[in-house]
C-alpha cells in the first residue's frame, strides 16, 4: 500500500514538474531567429487581412500560430448642423463623414506584446478633411514606448489629399533577464474616395 502511494505521489510530482517546465518554456523573450520566423508568419497574416479589407470586411481578426492581426472600424456620429449650415443639400451632407479605425498586431510567442494604431479619418466628397492617429502598446514584461505620424500621399490633408498614410513605431524593452528590445512598425493607408484601408507594413525587429 505504501509502495502504491509512493508511486502515485511520485507520478503527481513528475506531472507538476512537467507542467511547470512547459510553462517556463512558453514564457520567454523571443530570440532573433524566432523574430525572423514571426515576420514570415506576419506577412502571410497581413496578406489575408488586406484581402478581407479589399472585399469590404472591416471588423475581423486573422490568427496564425504565434500572431494575430486584426482590424476594427465604426461610424462616427456626425456633428449637429449649425444654423448657418442648413443650406447644405441632402446630397452634400451625405458626402461628408467620418470613420474610426484601428489595425493591430498581437504577438503570442513567449512574453506577449501587442501594437495597435488607429484614429479617426474624415472626408468631404473625395478629399480628406482630417486624419488623426494614435498608438497603443501592451506587454506586462516590457517597458514600452510608441510614436505615430501621418502624411498625405497625394497632397495636403485638409486641402488636396485623398489618400493618407499613418505610420506607427513601437519599442518593447525586456524588464528582466536580457537587455534586449524589440521594435514594431505598423503602417496603414486610408483612402477617402473609396472609404477603404490597406495595411502597407507590419513587422517586428530586434
Amino acid at each position: 500500500m505504501k509502495k502504491i502511494l509512493f508511486l502515485l505521489t511520485f507520478g503527481l510530482i513528475l506531472l507538476i514538474s512537467a507542467n511547470g517546465a512547459s510553462a517556463a518554456e512558453n514564457n520567454h523573450y523571443p530570440t532573433a531567429k524566432e523574430i525572423d520566423t514571426l515576420n514570415q508568419e506576419l506577412q502571410v497574416l497581413v496578406d489575408k487581412a488586406n484581402q478581407k479589407l479589399a472585399n469590404g470586411e472591416k471588423n475581423f481578426e486573422v490568427k496564425g500560430k504565434n500572431l494575430k492581426v486584426g482590424f476594427k472600424e465604426k461610424n462616427v456620429e456626425p456633428k449637429v448642423l449649425e444654423k448657418g449650415q442648413l443650406h447644405y443639400s441632402a446630397m452634400a451632407i451625405a458626402s461628408i463623414g467620418s470613420k474610426e479605425y484601428q489595425a493591430y498586431v498581437v504577438n503570442t510567442n513567449g512574453w506577449n506584446f501587442s501594437h495597435a494604431v488607429g484614429g479617426i479619418f474624415s472626408w468631404e466628397g473625395s478629399y480628406l478633411t482630417a486624419v488623426s492617429a494614435r498608438a497603443e502598446t501592451t506587454g506586462t514584461m516590457y517597458s514600452r514606448s510608441e510614436s505615430t505620424s501621418k502624411e498625405g500621399l497625394d497632397g495636403t490633408i485638409g486641402k488636396t489629399a485623398k489618400v493618407a498614410r499613418v505610420t506607427s513605431n513601437g519599442k518593447f524593452t525586456a524588464l528582466k533577464y536580457l537587455p534586449i528590445s524589440y521594435y514594431t512598425t505598423l503602417v496603414v493607408d486610408v483612402n477617402a474616395p473609396k472609404r477603404e484601408y490597406i495595411i502597407q507594413t507590419a513587422k517586428i525587429t530586434s
